[in-house]
């Protein structure tokens, strides 16, 4: 809303499982708490801060040097944005946003020998180190842009649709370098007049380039493996609905609960180019926010 402020909590989690044929079977889940602040200067400008708690974590059946058993926790990677409105009609509202993500989530080194299967390894001659893939940011300072936009019809009824691109530019102190991804969502919403519901029902795409490894050339008895690579398992492709419930308490008070339900999600797994369907669970997203 325009000029608005308030500070609000969300709380979100979600589960995907994948099968590799050197690695077995794992599941990865997500466990992520937002606590934001926003702030509206004027009628038509928005400042907002995002402060995330997250919880990733890896069950697998079999342990080995890629995959066990394994928790990483703590702050995120934090936000800050403006979004400012262009039009703010009563029957039109559309914003841009500008922001830029701030580096405070925790990453784990990682050398180019943790990229190589088994199978690989033992062609090469090479032991791979013990590793953790899990991170908790991407290391680096990324901006981000996007388009809001609301167009209302009649009895309560309107259209919502959003863009956001996320633009890392540059690699981290480790060499990895994190690929733009955008996030396209659109669909109906409708108010429940007294009740003060809003129902919607959005349509989401999600697509992420592949993320990109410099590091040093791997010698071994039986060859060389080259230290730059298109990192595996990211790539992504993902199309899903995402039923939503915004609840107006009362004039201060506001309840959310979303959902993201998966229909289609393919991943990049090697350097091969091979493509793999990735299995997803709903997920499920919590928020409250206060506004004053």
């Amino acid at each position: 809303m325009p000029g608005s402020r308030g500070i609000g909590q969300s709380f979100s989690i979600s589960d995907a499982g994948a099968t590799a044929a050197q690695h077995g079977d794992a599941d990865f889940f997500v466990f992520r708490t937002d606590f934001f602040f926003r702030y509206g200067p004027t009628d038509r400008t928005e400042l907002s801060l995002d402060l995330p708690y997250i919880r990733n974590e890896i069950r697998t059946e079999q342990s080995d040097e890629h995959h066990r058993d394994e928790v990483l926790e703590g702050l995120g990677d934090i936000r800050l944005s403006l979004k400012h409105f262009f039009v703010a009609e009563k029957k039109l509202q559309v914003a841009g946003i500008f922001g830029l993500s701030v580096p405070t989530g925790k990453i784990n080194r990682i050398t180019r020998a943790s990229y190589i299967d088994h199978d690989e390894g033992g062609r090469l001659g090479i032991i791979i180190p013990r590793h953790s893939h899990l991170q908790l940011g991407t290391g680096t300072f990324d901006p981000f842009v996007g388009l809001e936009a609301v167009y209302r019809l009649k009895k309560g009824w309107m259209i919502y649709g959003s863009v956001v691109a996320n633009l890392p530019f540059y690699e981290n102190r480790y060499g990895y370098r994190t690929a733009p991804n955008v996030n396209l969502a659109v669909g109906p919403a409708v108010s429940l007049g007294k009740s003060r519901v809003i129902l919607s029902l959005l349509a989401n795409v999600f697509y992420s380039g592949r993320d990109q490894f410099r590091g040093k050339d791997i010698y071994g008895l039986g060859g060389v493996v080259d230290g730059d690579l298109g990192v595996p398992n990211t790539g992504r492709l993902e199309f899903s609905l995402q039923p939503n419930l915004s609840w107006a308490v009362n004039k201060n008070l506001t309840l959310n609960v979303n959902l993201n339900v998966p229909i289609y999600t393919r991943i990049r797994t090697n350097s091969l180019d091979r493509d793999v369907q990735l299995t997803e669970q709903v997920g499920v997203f919590l928020g409250m926010s206060w506004h004053f």
